[in-house]
């Protein structure tokens, strides 16, 4: 068991033999989308403290329920989460449904991608208005498929994850305004692909894409190193880890990240 949050003392975010601690993470809903995630791909209990009540918080406890997470809110405004480890995914009984949320719909997907289950994706009208092309190009070149979509590569769709992903190196472009689908959830997405992919996943990205997802990898215990890479940098991520269950810290409640 970890230890209950009257013991919990904030602690900088680096490997450690037992359960992990964070200090507080960004101001950003993502974060807490990660560490719903990793929960899920940990074994033995994550504790996620201040987390938000938002609809897409929600939306992911849910969906990582359907992939075999038990998950349980509690009154001190954390969840609980108890995983079933990389590798361990269960296929969904019906379709994942994100709301408005292109951050968890995104993230979720490079999970999926490589751990040969068949999931369903969906949203609100907004989140299906967006391409989600940016983000699947990576993941399909690491093995995964895309069954069917909306016209334009759109939600409603359903992804076939491989079930031997390839690792790859991935350049992630700046992005730009005319894509919702930011550089940092590409870089997230297939840093997350990469851990039940062997070998070295490699991520060449902005210097700040892919910032958030790195820190709470390497809280997690995943091996995660950075150098620099032109003007931005290289991420290399070692895959198949056992991740073991952290407690993180959240600052405040922010809203959901949308199109």
């Amino acid at each position: 068991m970890l230890a209950p949050p009257s013991q919990a003392v904030p602690l900088p975010m680096r490997r450690s033999p037992g359960p992990a601690q964070a200090s507080p993470v960004a101001r950003d809903e993502t974060a807490c989308l990660l560490a719903i995630i990793l929960g899920l791909l940990s074994v033995g209990e994550t504790r996620i403290g201040h987390a938000p009540q938002s609809d897409g918080a929600q939306a992911m406890a849910e969906a990582c329920r359907k992939l075999g997470a038990a998950i349980e809110r509690a009154g001190d405004q954390s969840w609980y989460v108890h995983g079933v480890g990389v590798g361990g995914l269960l296929s969904p009984e019906g379709g994942l449904d994100f709301g408005g949320s292109l951050a968890g719909a995104v993230l979720l997907m490079g999970v999926v991608a490589s751990h040969g289950v068949t999931a369903g994706f969906d949203g609100d009208p907004a989140l299906r208005a967006c391409a989600m092309m940016p983000a699947l190009a990576p993941l399909m070149r690491m093995g995964a498929e895309i069954v069917a979509s909306a016209e334009g590569v759109r939600l409603p769709l359903t992804l076939r994850g491989a079930m031997d992903a390839v690792p790859v190196l991935w350049r992630v472009p700046d992005g730009g305004p005319s894509s919702p689908v930011t550089p940092d959830l590409v870089a997230s997405a297939v840093l997350l692909a990469g851990l039940n992919a062997p070998g070295e996943t490699t991520v060449i990205a902005p210097q700040e894409a892919g910032g958030e997802a790195m820190r709470l990898l390497r809280l997690f215990g995943a091996d995660v190193a950075t150098s620099p890479e032109g003007g931005g940098r290289r991420i290399v991520l070692q895959g198949r880890p056992t991740l073991r269950p952290a407690i993180v810290t959240l600052p405040a409640e922010t809203p959901p990240a949308s199109c």
